[in-house]
């Protein structure tokens, strides 16, 4: 799309050179600004689309395939509005969850790596935000991806005393490790950070990552689930 308004303007361009003060002037001035416009349009989608490599490449570059779980496996995440896959998690008190038991509540699954910047800002970000989210009916289970990805990081159990301090007893925030079955069904391409709201029926409502940065967004999402 952007090569037809670049023909125009430079075509404008040259016959108003020819002209002067040519009344086709503020045409010109228009194809210009349009013609800026889808430029800035292409490097803000290059931009978003280089920051998603480096996300896929960081994972990548850390991941050993430890448990099966190395993005060179592929496969797509969960749509939208579909189903959320089944599978189960340990929490830190040693209890294996499963996705069936989160019906009936809106719920955030969340799947870090306890040595992701992110990861951790997300989780003091989380933690100040708590009370907004029981508000809004959220619940939290926050999974640790299936060892790590590969890379040595804290145990879930001390990431989580130290990053949500308070609200590590929260009984709305539920902290444990995904199984390698539950980590390649909802993260296959192996993103360090990467959370799924849920709703109360069990389907994907929104996708989004790096909640100390998306908050308000997820937020704005879960008071729309019902």
């Amino acid at each position: 799309m952007s090569r037809h308004p670049g023909r125009g303007g430079r075509l404008l361009a040259g016959r108003a050179g020819r002209s002067g003060g040519s009344p086709h002037a503020p045409g010109v001035c228009l194809r210009r600004a349009r013609r800026l416009w889808w430029i800035t349009a292409a490097a803000t989608a290059a931009a978003v689309a280089a920051a998603a490599v480096v996300i896929a490449v960081t994972a990548s570059g850390r991941n050993t395939g430890a448990g099966g779980t190395s993005p060179a496996a592929g496969g797509a995440l969960p749509a939208v509005g579909a189903a959320a896959p089944g599978g189960s998690f340990t929490t830190v008190s040693g209890r294996t969850e499963t996705i069936a038991t989160l019906r009936g509540h809106k719920t955030l699954l969340w799947f870090v790596t306890t040595w992701c910047p992110s990861c951790q800002a997300g989780t003091q970000a989380m933690a100040g935000q708590a009370a907004r989210l029981r508000a809004e009916g959220v619940r939290v289970v926050e999974v640790e991806n299936y060892a790590d990805l590969g890379q040595p990081g804290p145990a879930m159990t001390g990431f989580a005393r130290q990053l949500a301090g308070a609200a590590y007893h929260d009984p709305g925030w539920t902290f444990g490790t995904a199984s390698p079955a539950l980590t390649r069904a909802y993260n296959p391409q192996g993103y360090l950070d990467i959370y799924f709201l849920l709703d109360p029926s069990g389907r994907v409502g929104y996708i989004n990552s790096a909640p100390a940065s998306t908050m308000s967004q997820l937020l704005a999402h879960a008071g729309r689930l019902t």
